[in-house]
């Protein structure tokens, strides 16, 4: 008899990396979801909602960090806005992420 699972531990992908750091991928729960879809919502410039994106992707980042921790510096030198977007995608389970 098979067995359907739900929840974020039920799927398994391979980890991966951002400049030589690796990161679980476990995907967004819906805490997470919601962290992203108010990340700047009172911001009043776009500088403050890029602020408020890099510091909610640098908390989802750690919590799956496989060794050394990020910080918004780090992210701000080593990703592109299309890194930000497929980073997200991929926790998401979206399929053509990373494509």
């Amino acid at each position: 008899m098979t067995t359907i699972q739900f929840g974020r531990q039920a799927v398994q992908r391979p980890p991966f990396d951002i400049n030589g750091l690796t990161f679980s991928s476990v995907p967004l729960s819906l805490a997470e979801e919601r962290q992203l879809a108010s990340a700047g919502q009172d911001a009043e410039t776009d500088d403050a909602v890029m602020d408020a994106l890099l510091n909610v992707l640098t908390e989802l980042l750690n919590t799956r960090a496989q060794g050394e921790m990020v910080t918004t510096d780090w992210l701000m030198e080593n990703l592109t806005p299309a890194d930000l977007e497929g980073i997200v995608a991929h926790l998401r389970g979206e399929a053509d992420a990373g494509a």
